[in-house]
């Protein structure tokens, strides 16, 4: 023990308390998608309150292939993500450069942007089921007093209008926290860059080109990938609001995987399902983690 430095002390002190988080972290994170990858290589019979599990490798994923509803919620799923995340983050970051603006720094509108995010997810979805009833909803009554609708109409009633509903509602509840991020970022960006900016003739376009894109590029990056991962995970929303109709237009990956599992009792292909979101969210924040070190390059903070 004589010859042991202090850096290698260190080291194994660092080892020692960072063990018992990694165990953690292995039990509820590791353990789960192990037993549900072993889940998706079998198929699994509930029968007589036993459990009977059988071999059958990559078969649940092969009938995903060949299965219409899973074709139908990866396009609903693509569409919903690729839509959610363009609309967030936009959306986000205008709202953080109106706040960023000498005129909306008040506290007030940062505590009224929040509300949204801070409802609990069900009974967001709860009021928005108010919101959008075909017969009573305030939106239908809004539209139609402004003159804009001249009959009531049934918001959740064909599978593009429902998708595309179940879209603003989700792009309302997760624009606060995007925004939030990104003002934090906009707050980081020296002024004497715009004060120098201006002095050398930019206008207030080449200075957001110029100066703040550039500075946000880690913290817009930050975003995409929390809000692409959240938006695959999305449950609440179709559960409450839709339950995947009407024609199965608004099921999304997620909503599959527990359809299939607690539905129709196709624990293996539920768990196929889930694995799916799992890889592919894996994939895509892979690939936005790389986009912030081009060339191997580390992208300062």
């Amino acid at each position: 023990m004589a010859g042991i430095t202090l850096q290698q002390r260190r080291r194994r002190f660092g080892v020692g308390a960072l063990l018992p988080a990694v165990v953690i972290i292995l039990a509820i994170l590791a353990y789960p998608m192990a037993a549900s990858l072993w889940l998706s290589l079998h198929h699994v019979e509930l029968a007589g309150g036993a459990v009977a599990e059988s071999f059958i490798g990559l078969a649940n994923y092969a009938a995903l292939l060949d299965d219409d509803s899973f074709r139908l919620a990866v396009s609903n799923s693509a569409y919903f993500s690729v839509c959610e995340v363009a609309l967030v983050v936009g959306l986000g970051l205008g709202v953080a450069l109106l706040l960023n603006h000498p005129l909306g720094r008040s506290g007030f509108f940062r505590v009224l942007l929040i509300i949204p995010w801070a409802i609990a997810p069900v009974a967001n979805a709860v009021l928005w089921k108010w919101i959008l009833n075909s017969n009573y909803g305030i939106l239908n009554a809004i539209l139609t007093e402004l003159g804009l609708i001249d009959n009531y109409v049934t918001w959740l009633g064909t599978p593009g209008r429902a998708l595309n509903m179940l879209l603003l509602v989700d792009v309302w509840k997760s624009i606060p926290f995007i925004a939030l991020l990104l003002l934090a970022g906009l707050q980081k960006i020296p002024s004497m860059l715009y004060r120098a900016a201006w002095l050398d003739g930019a206008n207030t376009w080449q200075q957001f080109r110029f100066i703040t894109l550039p500075s946000l590029r880690t913290t817009l990056a930050i975003a995409i990938i929390l809000q692409t991962l959240w938006s695959f995970k999305l449950f609440d929303l179709v559960y409450v609001l839709t339950r995947g109709g009407p024609a199965d237009g608004t099921v999304l990956l997620n909503y599959l995987a527990y359809r299939e599992t607690f539905n129709f009792l196709h624990i293996g292909s539920g768990a196929a399902v889930a694995n799916v979101v799992f890889f592919i969210s894996l994939i895509l924040a892979i690939a936005y983690i790389r986009m912030l070190r081009p060339g191997g390059r580390k992208v300062p903070a």
